[in-house]
């Protein structure tokens, strides 16, 4: 009887199965090939369909920092983080994650790498110091986001208007100042949020929301000390 890594290094012989019908072929197969090579790996993943590990694509968006309730949510989260380590290792990324985010950087990252700008926004936003979130868009309308770990919550939802601007297709716009009420729940006041869209092919468009603590604290316990000594020295 064959030991579990020989018996999946059996299955892995008898081939992976990738959805190659849609546009960026290559790329997409490249990460999809990455995931399912942990399934296999992995001694502790299950295949939790008949005929082996069946991955959609909402489970290629599933991330670490997402609530994962069940197995094979679970086990959907562990092979992305496998695949995103393996395409695009730390060491090599400093060059992306250095300075003021933005999307220019995302762009250059999906180059140097050849992985999506999907794939490569989300590991930006995963690693880089500033308060970041990336937002996945169709024609305006919310498709998903992946939020860094210092993120607010997030208040839109799948289907649900989003005030981007103009589309022009293969720009980028500026950096605009946004405001919270529109992104956050509950609506954050100390936080001063902006973002930039890249608009894509077939109305598809990635936004960075990078949100900025502001002053407004301290400035507030200065007045008051202000008042209450009569601006004597402290």
């Amino acid at each position: 009887m064959l030991t579990p890594p020989r018996r999946r290094l059996c299955q892995l012989r008898q081939g992976i199965v990738a959805d190659s019908s849609r546009g960026q072929v290559r790329r997409r197969l490249t990460f999809s090939l990455s995931h399912e090579l942990l399934h296999f790996l992995n001694p502790t993943h299950e295949q939790t369909s008949v005929g082996g590990f069946r991955c959609t694509r909402q489970d290629m968006r599933l991330s670490s920092g997402d609530k994962i309730g069940d197995r094979h949510r679970r086990q959907e989260s562990e092979a992305n983080s496998f695949a995103i380590e393996l395409l695009t290792p730390r060491n090599r990324l400093k060059p992306f994650l250095c300075g003021n985010a933005k999307l220019a950087q995302v762009v250059a990252m999906a180059k140097e790498f050849d992985i999506s700008r999907e794939a490569a926004a989300r590991r930006f936003v995963e690693l880089h110091p500033d308060d970041l979130a990336v937002v996945f868009c169709r024609d305006n309308r919310f498709l998903y986001a992946a939020c860094g770990r210092e993120f607010p919550r997030l208040s839109i939802t799948a289907g649900e208007q989003c005030d981007l601007g103009q589309p022009v297709q293969g720009t980028i716009s500026g950096f605009d100042e946004v405001a919270p009420d529109d992104w956050l729940h509950p609506p954050q006041h100390a936080i001063e949020l902006s973002a930039q869209t890249l608009w894509q092919a077939n109305g598809h468009s990635i936004t960075l929301l990078r949100a900025d603590q502001s002053d407004d604290d301290e400035v507030g316990f200065d007045d008051t000390f202000e008042r209450f000594t009569g601006g004597q020295n402290r």
